[in-house]
């Protein structure tokens, strides 16, 4: 069943001022003035600001996720799917920076059942990158190193784009990805 397009407003709106003000500054009269809404309007879409919170984690993730694991099914080499695997990653980030962003820095402030979902789909994710590299590290293709931190150190730099990189800056997306994956590649391939 499609998503209703007025809840990714809501949701691409409360991504903003989380990332902009965070989740503690960001009142929900806020929330609604920025979505157009009235409160009671809001209220309508979800339930509360932590439910908005949750939305937003649980949604960038598993679109994330579902990018990658297509890239990884494809049956190409591990350079290759590493390299697809950046690709989905920043084009993620590209498209949607603000909900990255709260992933990122505000996930903490989800109730500990909330946070757990988040953190199911994101061991997965690391799981997945951990085996792309353990076998691109068996078959020689890649640079024996640990997996787990090499696994890590590749997510902290797709994820700390949010940190200084402007998508409305001077390197576009698809110079941003070739940047990323030329850097890794080389720094891994043998």
């Amino acid at each position: 069943m499609p998503r209703e397009p007025r809840r990714d407003e809501v949701l691409d709106a409360a991504a903003r001022l989380f990332a902009r003000d965070g989740y503690a500054a960001t009142s929900v009269r806020a929330l609604a003035d920025e979505a157009g809404f009235t409160k009671a309007g809001l209220y309508y879409h979800v339930r509360g600001k932590e439910e908005l919170l949750a939305a937003i984690c649980a949604e960038s993730i598993e679109a994330i996720l579902q990018d990658v694991e297509r890239a990884v099914v494809d049956g190409a080499e591990p350079a290759q799917q590493l390299a697809a695997i950046i690709d989905a990653h920043v084009r993620f980030f590209h498209q949607h920076p603000d909900r990255l962003t709260v992933l990122n820095q505000e996930m903490g402030r989800l109730s500990a059942p909330r946070r757990r979902k988040i953190v199911r789909l994101e061991r997965r994710y690391l799981g997945l990158l951990r085996s792309v590299l353990e076998r691109g590290m068996k078959s020689g293709a890649l640079v024996r190193l640990d997996p787990t931190v090499s696994a890590f150190l590749l997510l902290s730099l797709v994820n700390g784009l949010s940190d200084w990189y402007d998508p409305k800056g001077r390197v576009g997306r698809d110079a941003l990805i070739a940047h990323v994956q030329r850097i890794t590649l080389r720094g891994l391939a043998a």
